[in-house]
């Protein structure tokens, strides 16, 4: 018998087909969810339950729900990451827990850029203006010349600051796992957090960190930063502590931010009422191009899996 392949993504195949049909030419059973919401952990445990193989979304899969998914041996997620997942106890119970790593830089590198560049030319507030019938001329900034700081150099970080630099910004990165040399390649000066903080105009988050960490930007980062600096996280919910932010958006010491994840999601909260805040409900890799690519590539990693051949690169546990 073939083992059962479980779809748990909110949506799949819904821009392109390729990926369901990648799955149907298999020839494995499948099953998908299918309500457009995000799967419940009660609907993990009762639908996975006879599954081999789960494709995953950014759903909890942590020791409860994995202790009780007694046929599953592989996690294959559609993403980066695996924040979600209690990777200990995955190891524990033999359970392959596999990412698409290369695919979403381009898409969440570019929103960050374009987050980086309407937050300094203040473009919510001059389109709301304008919406509103008020021709208010705003002034704003240039992005060349200005400094923008990197807190994580991996994949994403390395593409937002080469971004950066075509557009003649300085750019500072904190990042302890990097040589020298990268910085040099790059063009950009590997710092520590502090001087980065005290420095830059704009800080963007690519950093990784585990869900069950502090904040990485709470209220003794934010006091340490330029004021009047804006920072941007599309990296981890959780990694900004959302209340010191909307303290010093109030305060000025926080002139904007651009947000796409969040420490509760969906979000609700104060940061919605700021007019020199951007938000976006976790959507960085959320382009056609993208989102296609990364179905096509899990639903390959968990049939890779089945053959045995499943590449060590998008192999986590």
């Amino acid at each position: 018998m073939k083992e059962l392949i479980f779809v748990a993504l909110s949506s799949f195949a819904a821009a392109d087909i390729r990926p369901l049909d990648r799955l149907t030419a298999s020839g494995h059973p499948f099953q998908i969810h299918s309500s457009g919401k995000r799967i419940t952990p009660a609907e993990i445990i009762q639908r996975g339950a006879e599954a081999t193989i789960i494709l995953a979304g950014i759903e909890t899969y942590d020791s409860k729900v994995l202790t009780q998914l007694p046929l599953l041996k592989c996690i294959s997620r559609c993403g980066v990451g695996v924040d979600s997942i209690d990777l200990p106890t995955a190891k524990q119970l033999g359970v392959v827990v596999a990412n698409t790593p290369h695919i979403p830089t381009q898409a969440v590198a570019e929103l960050a850029l374009t987050m980086i560049l309407s937050l300094t030319r203040r473009l919510r507030p001059q389109a709301n203006l304008m919406q509103a019938r008020k021709w208010e001329r705003l002034t704003s900034n240039l992005l060349a010349g200005r400094t923008v700081g990197i807190i994580g150099l991996g994949r994403i970080g390395q593409k937002v600051a080469k971004l950066c630099r075509a557009f003649d910004a300085t750019v500072l990165a904190v990042d302890p796992l990097m040589p020298d040399t990268l910085g040099r390649q790059l063009d950009l000066h590997l710092v520590d957090q502090q001087r980065l903080l005290a420095e830059s105009d704009i800080i963007s988050l690519h950093a990784s960190r585990g869900s069950e960490e502090a904040p990485l930007i709470g209220p003794i980062e934010f006091s340490k930063m330029k004021h009047g600096a804006m920072l941007v996280n599309l990296a981890r919910g959780g990694m900004v502590d959302e209340t010191a932010l909307v303290d010093a958006l109030r305060s000025g010491q926080v002139a904007g931010a651009g947000i796409d994840v969040f420490s509760t999601e969906p979000y609700v909260g104060e940061l919605c009422d700021f007019d020199n805040v951007i938000l976006t409900p976790h959507t960085a890799t959320l382009t056609v191009e993208t989102r296609t690519a990364m179905e096509v590539q899990c639903v390959s990693n968990a049939l890779d899996f089945l053959a045995g051949n499943l590449p060590s690169e998008n192999r986590v546990v």
